[in-house]
């Protein structure tokens, strides 16, 4: 008996040290709902493998445990939310680097995404946002998130594009597509290469048959992340057609090159013509911090000619 005793005291100590007990932030109550002057952001955690710590205007204000879901009370306006992955180390909370998203909060609930590859959070994203009606104000409390008191919001300045006041009737309109919410106006990656993709899509022909051949970057991860969100941006309008991966990938093994590194334009369409593709896109990531950067350029198969370039910071 005594050794059994001694036996669970052992097991619980050694759990101890190996998993945290503390929180790094009280759990959000899950029936919160925004009031007036409020919006809520759900942190989507179904599909990630690790803890995830959310600071809203640099003050902490969830630990999301891996494959939950938290929603986070916030003041309208805007809001600078930062996630970042955090392990159990020594008994301590191990956090990894921040990724930051900016969320403009006017009485909507916007739903944001941690983004892994190879078990890192390498960025996030906006999944949905949508409108949501808050309830008055009472003398009822709100959720612990709402009660901390987190910096005032910046102002949300709102501009408006001149539109034509007269409709004009188009007899075979093109297929409506639904931009994703904030991320045209975002400092993410996925935003830069959201935007890139919009002025790549603007100026290329209808019907053409498109092979991304690389991204140049130090990180591997995110020259892979680029490449698949603008192939699937590409396809979303339903105007190009696609090289497909696997074609890619055996041109690569063929010619020898990385899709992170850098493809001269003679190569890129010297590959392009293998791959039966009309327009070739490459590009690069450049600089560090704040600075970062989103290159590409498309070129014509047979010309060489550059059609279309962008460049995006993020």
């Amino acid at each position: 008996m005594k050794g059994k005793i001694l036996g669970l005291v052992w097991g619980l100590a050694l759990t101890g040290a190996l998993y945290p007990q503390a929180r790094l932030a009280p759990p959000n109550a899950p029936n919160a709902v925004a009031r007036q002057g409020e919006s809520e952001i759900v942190i989507n955690g179904t599909n990630v493998e690790k803890d995830i710590a959310v600071w809203v205007n640099d003050a902490i204000v969830a630990h999301v445990f891996q494959k939950t879901t938290e929603k986070i009370i916030v003041r309208d306006g805007r809001n600078i939310v930062h996630l970042a992955e955090t392990t159990p180390k020594g008994g301590v909370w191990n956090i990894g680097d921040k990724k930051q998203v900016v969320v403009d909060s006017v009485s909507n609930r916007v739903t944001i995404r941690p983004l892994m590859r190879y078990g890192r959070l390498i960025n996030t994203e906006i999944q949905q946002t949508i409108a949501i009606s808050p309830r008055p104000r009472s003398s009822e409390q709100g959720s612990l998130a709402a009660a901390r008191a987190l910096p005032a919001p910046e102002p949300v300045q709102t501009f408006q594009p001149a539109r034509n006041p007269e409709p004009v009737a188009v007899r075979n309109p093109e297929p409506v597509q639904t931009p994703r919410p904030q991320i045209a106006a975002d400092t993410t990656i996925e935003g830069a290469v959201y935007r890139a993709a919009e002025e790549l899509i603007q100026v290329l022909p209808r019907n053409s048959t498109l092979a991304i051949i690389s991204i140049a970057s130090r990180d591997r991860d995110m020259s892979d992340f680029v490449i698949e969100e603008l192939a699937y941006l590409l396809v979303e309008t339903r105007k190009f057609k696609i090289v497909d991966r696997k074609s890619l990938d055996a041109i690569r093994a063929e010619q020898d090159f990385q899709f992170s590194g850098e493809v001269d334009d003679n190569s890129a369409v010297s590959i392009g013509k293998m791959l039966g593709a009309s327009i070739v896109i490459t590009g690069s990531i450049s600089g560090s911090g704040a600075t970062r950067r989103l290159r590409a350029k498309a070129l014509d198969v047979k010309t060489a000619e550059i059609m279309a370039m962008a460049s995006e910071r993020f």
